[in-house]
């Protein structure tokens, strides 16, 4: 019962991670139209550049399909690349965190110890 628990718990907290950061994109785009509209036209060249770089390295038929095809659903194209951006800086971040937070809650139980318990 408690894996089960355990697993529900972990499926909420993708959902909420995916519906934060969905949603915090959403909301970085439709401020960047109001007041930082040189953003999105960087976002936007920057995303068909590395679509057409990518489709570039793809045999003549395809390249050209593919290219055709992620052009035509652009705006849905470049939410999901922000998107999935966003997602792979939090995680980054997130990881790292987790990475020090051991270390520094170590050197706080280390600290907290009366001489009594202190092994060394």
């Amino acid at each position: 019962m408690a894996r089960a628990w355990d697993n529900a718990k972990a499926g909420m907290r993708r959902h909420v991670f995916r519906t934060w950061t969905a949603c915090a994109v959403l909301a970085a785009y439709v401020y960047g139209w109001v007041y930082v509209p040189e953003l999105l036209t960087w976002w936007k060249r920057m995303t068909a550049d590395v679509i057409e770089a990518g489709c570039g390295l793809l045999p003549y038929p395809w390249n050209d399909r593919i290219e055709a095809t992620l052009g035509n659903f652009g705006l849905w194209v470049q939410i999901t690349l922000a998107i999935l951006a966003f997602r792979l800086l939090v995680w980054l971040v997130m990881s790292a965190l987790r990475a020090t937070w051991p270390i520094r809650h170590r050197r706080q139980e280390h600290s907290m110890r009366s001489p009594a318990e202190d092994p060394g």
